[in-house]
């Protein structure tokens, strides 16, 4: 007897019929197919939805259509169908449960089925598969369109901020891609770690923390240094959530990362030039801020020419914090000084080394979620053209293994030296 197949059940051609449940990945399979009709199709429709500006009822409509045109379902089970296409549009799909652990800082595709996660700077592998590539790509142009971005052949890499779940997230296809698209996600926590959340988890001491917290009750302008997810934003983060609660501070940041919990913080970021009006740069918002009656700046990272107006406000008594990328704490300011070239600064080499020594009081070196290194920055010794640094702390490494775990311990260097003394005591805080 000849026989329908369909999505959920079996049709006798005598309209009897049996219920069978088809596996996980023809129904993600379908759920991926109607979804990639609708984003050939109607790419702005999602997005409307996503942002809020159109009713669902008309996207509905729309999965209804292409439901019915390929003859996905019989009867009562369109109605699963539709929820589970709405439920892969607006949710993150195969990455929900990721999406919301807390404890995990990054999540990254390099291919359908190979996925890694970080959680506290270690990384461990996860068992997703979307099942062929067509449905990864699928996937990553909808994260994509429904965050506002551009995916597609001619635009082939798109960065968007998912501002809900405080997620940025990073895509790319073919022709940008040689084999497989890819999706990498940056997530920051809905509830903040505080100072004594990161020492009970290993990030730093008891000692260590009683400096942070008199650094954060002075007015002492810090680095947060590293390579990426080690965990600087999230120790900017508790940084300025521990500072006074009457210090009023402007946070410019490219895509929103830090999220603070006081009071009397101005959060801003840029405007980009698909946004539509006057593009407006990091650069722009520091040198902005300066009419704007601060206490301190807080830059999300230091990755271009803001890197000088920066510098500059923090030599003409703001305090200034920020991340930045190095390989080591020393190298930061290096770092710093390579950046704030591109701005087109005027003077002398020498000249920029001596501000850059009297703007930074502190530096902190971060790696796998552990500070590794804290630096006192003493001056400039133009004779021998190098930065003075006293290191305060370091975290002596006895053991690294290959997706990044540490082990060692927390060892003091040397005390403060007069800078940093001379700071706490501005603030009564010897």
């Amino acid at each position: 007897m000849p026989i329908i197949n369909t999505l959920n059940k079996t049709i006798l051609d005598n309209g009897e019929s049996f219920v069978f449940e088809k596996d996980r990945s023809d129904m993600i399979t379908i759920i991926s197919n109607i979804t990639f009709n609708i984003l050939r199709d109607s790419p702005k429709l999602v997005a409307d939805v996503a942002n809020g500006s159109i009713d669902r009822r008309l996207l509905e409509t729309a999965i209804i259509k292409d439901i019915d045109k390929n003859k996905y379902h019989f009867g009562i089970y369109r109605d699963k169908l539709i929820k589970g296409v709405l439920d892969y549009m607006f949710g993150y799909g195969e990455l929900q449960q990721y999406v919301e652990d807390e404890e995990i800082s990054d999540i990254d595709g390099t291919k359908y089925n190979e996925f890694v996660i970080r959680r506290r700077g270690i990384r461990e592998k996860i068992p997703v598969n979307f099942g062929n590539e067509k449905i990864f790509d699928t996937y990553c142009k909808l994260i994509a369109i429904r965050n506002g971005g551009i995916l597609n052949e001619n635009d082939s890499h798109c960065r968007v901020t998912d501002e809900k779940m405080r997620l940025r997230i990073n895509v790319s296809i073919k022709p940008r891609n040689i084999s497989s698209p890819s999706i990498s996600i940056r997530k920051h926590r809905l509830k903040s770690y505080n100072l004594n959340d990161l020492a009970e988890i290993g990030m730093f001491n008891e000692e260590i923390k009683t400096l942070i917290e008199k650094l954060a009750f002075s007015d002492a302008t810090v680095l947060f240094s590293g390579k990426g997810a080690v965990g600087k934003t999230t120790l900017l983060r508790a940084f300025v959530n521990s500072l006074p609660e009457m210090e009023r501070v402007l946070i410019a940041e490219t895509d929103a990362e830090i999220y603070p919990d006081k009071p009397y913080c101005i959060e801003q970021r840029v405007k980009k030039e698909n946004e539509g009006g006057r593009p407006v740069t990091l650069k722009d918002l520091v040198k902005d801020g300066l009419t704007m009656s601060l206490d301190s700046y807080c830059i999300g990272e230091i990755t271009g020419d803001e890197a000088w107006d920066f510098v500059k406000a923090s030599f003409t008594g703001h305090r200034g914090l920020a991340t930045i990328h190095s390989e080591s704490a020393e190298d930061s300011l290096m770092r710093l000084m390579i950046l704030s070239r591109s701005s087109g600064f005027q003077e002398t080499e020498k000249t920029m080394k001596e501000l850059l020594a009297k703007s930074i009081d502190a530096i902190f070196y971060l790696k796998s979620f552990k500070i590794i290194d804290i630096l006192e920055v003493l001056g400039y010794d133009s004779k021998n053209d190098q930065f003075l640094f006293n290191r305060l702390y370091s975290y002596k490494i006895r053991q690294e293994n290959c997706n990044g775990y540490l082990e060692g311990e927390f060892i003091q260097c040397s005390p403060m030296g007069e800078r940093i003394r001379n700071i706490f005591a501005r603030r009564g805080l010897m």
